[in-house]
């Protein structure tokens, strides 16, 4: 089955977002066509309820009135979403890549179901566009998760990629492996697909007591396959010390399984999602 990246932009998305960065970054890396796609959501305008003081035809003006309204916002929002993408493509073509556009008009979550296949990879920001204003207006740099990111991590059964507010070209990787047998199928998987070739690989380990064998066993996988990797083990928390391991050497690419260190998955399974997920000060390749 042919593979896709899949990178996801909303109503608010600017045609210099790192998400197509990312997304290119990871099309010519792991050799896969590349899909510029806008959703544009369902948006409802409000307006003040008159019912009871108004009489029948004005209702019926008013009603019409805000039905032509919605439209015009729609057919606007289309619009702005078209000249994003078709901005993007150009941005991003060059003589290794000619992005495909599209544009959905539906609910996030369904749209994505559908659009998507397990084989693909789904490329999202980590930054939602309201949250972004609010920290910009606060001057504060922006962390937060996009609105609908970790319902999506948590239930949408495909690999993304999570990509912070800033593009920076991927030269470190850190791999959080659990060293279970499903750990050893998605560092295969990591392998298989070409996402470490080129970049000097830190295959940690996180559990309480410290045990080395399977950061050990991890990097032994990557050297049978031709890639150097320096095993790591840490002891505590999983959820704080990975993040720090990352920021202490400047991870470019942290790439974990959905499912995996325990401590991880209370995480991952649990509300505090993004917790974790905001803590990594780089971009997050969740495999599935």
């Amino acid at each position: 089955m042919s593979r896709t990246i899949i990178a996801c932009f909303d109503d608010q998305a600017r045609a210099d977002s790192a998400i197509g960065d990312y997304a290119a970054w990871a099309a010519r890396q792991i050799k896969a066509p590349l899909c510029l796609l806008h959703v544009l959501e369902q948006k409802t305008i409000t307006h003040e309820d008159y019912s009871g003081q108004i009489g029948l035809g004005t209702r019926e003006r008013m009603l019409e009135e805000r039905t032509e309204e919605e439209g015009r916002v729609i057919r606007q929002a289309r619009e702005q979403g078209r000249l994003m993408l078709e901005a993007l493509k150009t941005r991003l073509t060059d003589e290794r890549l000619a992005p495909q556009v599209q544009q959905r008009h539906g609910a996030l979550a369904p749209t994505l179901r559908e659009q998507c296949t397990s084989e693909d990879l789904l490329v999202l920001g980590r930054c939602g566009h309201q949250h972004s204003q609010n920290h910009q207006n606060q001057g504060d740099e922006d962390t937060s998760l996009g609105a609908h990111l970790e319902d999506l991590a948590q239930h949408l059964d495909i690999p993304m990629l999570i990509a912070p507010a800033r593009f920076r070209v991927p030269a470190r990787a850190m791999v959080a492996f659990d060293g279970s047998d499903r750990g050893l199928e998605q560092l295969s998987r990591l392998v298989k697909w070409g996402w470490l070739e080129g970049l000097e690989i830190h295959v940690v380990h996180v559990s309480e007591p410290a045990n080395s064998q399977p950061a050990a066993r991890g990097a032994e996988l990557l050297a049978a396959a031709g890639l150097d990797a320096k095993p790591v083990t840490l002891e505590g928390d999983a959820g704080r010390k990975l993040p720090a391991y990352a920021r202490e050497q400047e991870v470019d690419l942290v790439a974990m399984g959905a499912y995996g260190h325990s401590s991880l998955r209370r995480f991952l399974m649990g509300s505090t999602t993004h917790k974790l997920l905001e803590a990594m000060p780089s971009a997050i390749l969740l495999m599935r």
